[in-house]
Order: structure tokens, then C-alpha cells, then sequence
């Protein structure tokens, strides 16, 4: 373990040195207990080398999200979504060791709920999920076009490769 040491502004006071909190009437201040008044305090970051992904023995399958859903092994019957074998989705530990990434459990929701971010970036996704609802949606979860999850993913799919 290496560690490095630095003087750095203090992020309590914002390096004044001072704290003006509830009980300190307007004009007034005391020392900030963090730093002591100085403004700055030493600062201790203890870290390891990267060398390369550490191997653990507990994970069996990695996944990219549950989508708001728990996740496991095995067959799951999901409320509302019917029976997921989760063993065929995601990755196993040693292929995501050797570099493989799992896909998306298109079963478990939309792009929006999988991925929110990368729907944003994708030129007109998200007007058209709007659109699709008949306004602003507000709320992913009460997506009036759950039922055609599908065809999202397909649009999902076509914009991402433009990114």
C-alpha cells in the first residue's frame, strides 16, 4: 500500500479557516474544528497499484443492472414480468475476467429503466418515449408502451451504434 501525502484547502470552511453554522448570529464565525483555523489541513490517501482486476471466488454470473429488480441465479419468476433464467443472461465470472461484458436483461424493463443515460444521448429517444406517452413522462415506470418493450430496444439498439 503506497500513500501519499498532501496539504490540501480545507473542505469544511473552504479554506477561510472559519465555520458560520446555525448558531453563529450574522457578522459572527468560529474556528473551523477540521482544519483548526488554518484553512488547510494534510491529507492522507493510502492506495494500491493498479495491476490488474482482482479474482474473487463469490461471484458466479455479473450482470449490468437489475432494472429495479433483485437478481440471482437460476430461474426467477418475476412480478409482472413472468420466469427470467437468469443463467442465460449476463456473463459468467470467467468470461467478464477474460474481458467479456454482459448485455442488457431486455426481460426486466425498457432502455430507459436499464440505461437512462445512454437513452439521453441518443438523438431523439427520449422525445420519442414522451411522444409515445402522449406528453412528459415523468415517471419510467408508468410508460403507457411497457408492452412494446421490444420495439424500444430495437431503437435503443439502432442509436447507440451511432454514438
Amino acid at each position: 500500500m503506497k500513500t501519499i501525502e498532501m496539504k490540501i484547502e480545507c473542505q469544511s470552511c473552504k479554506g477561510t479557516g472559519l465555520y458560520c453554522g446555525i448558531a453563529e448570529g450574522e457578522g459572527t464565525a468560529v474556528i473551523c474544528n477540521k482544519c483548526n483555523g488554518s484553512g488547510a489541513y494534510n491529507y492522507k490517501f493510502k492506495y494500491n497499484d493498479f495491476t490488474g482486476r482482482n479474482k474473487t471466488k463469490s461471484v458466479k454470473r455479473v450482470y449490468l443492472n437489475g432494472t429495479q429488480y433483485k437478481i440471482g441465479l437460476g430461474i426467477i419468476n418475476y412480478s409482472g414480468v413472468g420466469k427470467v433464467n437468469m443463467d442465460k443472461e449476463g456473463v459468467s465470472y470467467d468470461d467478464f475476467f477474460s474481458g467479456a461484458m454482459p448485455s442488457h436483461i431486455k426481460q426486466l424493463g425498457c432502455p430507459m429503466m436499464a440505461d437512462q443515460g445512454a437513452c439521453h444521448k441518443i438523438n431523439g429517444f427520449t422525445d420519442m418515449c414522451n411522444d409515445l406517452n402522449g406528453g412528459w413522462l415523468d415517471l419510467i415506470t408508468s410508460c403507457k408502451n411497457k408492452c412494446n418493450a421490444s420495439q424500444c430496444w430495437e431503437r435503443f439498439e439502432i442509436g447507440s451504434k451511432s454514438l
